[in-house]
């Protein structure tokens, strides 16, 4: 297989599996627990098992995924504390990048953040999950993406990776709703105005709502 006329090599198919099961991740396309098997992969993405392999061990060497005694690769299963810690660190890193984005957001970009932001909502209403998860990822990687800092863009995204399955058992219905306001609405409307402080405020209040709801979802063995 080519691209006009670059050869795909393997290194070339293990970084495209790599960033298709990472985004897997990161929008809750997996649960906590789950076992990456190598054949159901292969088979799913129609390629053979040698460079999945190498994308799974390159997301275990990331903290990502877990390398268990029996050589099995699983999701891991985060308690309350590490979960809070990721908070906590997302949080630092996400206002750093929104503050970033303001100077640089254009017209177009917060068009496409509130047409995102619509189609999040409609998923939610009708409580599907992995929707819902994608357009908020969507949502999130858009405003990022105009702080045109790609490092930390992508030391977020491996948050998000390790993060994201656990956001399976904040979306089961019945969904939780934003009392007022979604936080997204006010990320968009304070960006209209390049308020730096109010885009801020809105992800603060975004990542604590959501990561609150969360710790109170959680299963009792893991809480």
């Amino acid at each position: 297989m080519t691209t006009n006329s670059t050869p795909f090599t393997r290194e070339n198919i293990t970084t495209l599996i790599y960033k298709r099961l990472k985004n897997k991740l990161m929008t809750g396309g997996y649960k906590p627990g789950d076992v990456m098997l190598l054949r159901v992969i292969s088979e799913e993405l129609g390629v053979s098992q040698t460079p999945v392999r190498e994308a799974l061990l390159q997301l275990v060497s990331e903290r990502t995924l877990n390398m268990e005694r029996g050589k099995s690769i699983t999701v891991p299963v985060f308690d309350k504390k590490r979960l809070q810690d990721l908070r906590a660190i997302r949080l630092k890193l996400e206002v750093m990048a929104a503050e970033y984005a303001v100077q640089n957001i254009t017209d177009a970009d917060i068009d496409e953040l509130a047409a995102t932001h619509h189609r999040m909502m409609q998923c939610k209403l009708n409580e599907e999950r992995e929707g819902t998860l994608l357009h908020n990822f969507e949502f999130h990687s858009t405003l990022y993406a105009a702080s045109q800092m790609p490092d930390l863009i992508a030391i977020i995204e491996g948050l998000w990776a390790q993060t994201g399955p656990s956001l399976t058992y904040l979306y089961q219905p019945p969904f939780i709703h934003s009392q007022g306001a979604h936080p997204h609405l006010l990320v968009i409307d304070a960006l209209k105005k390049r308020d730096t402080e109010g885009v801020v405020t809105a992800i603060v209040d975004d990542v604590n709502q959501y990561g609150s709801a969360l710790m109170q979802r959680l299963p009792e063995e893991i809480a």
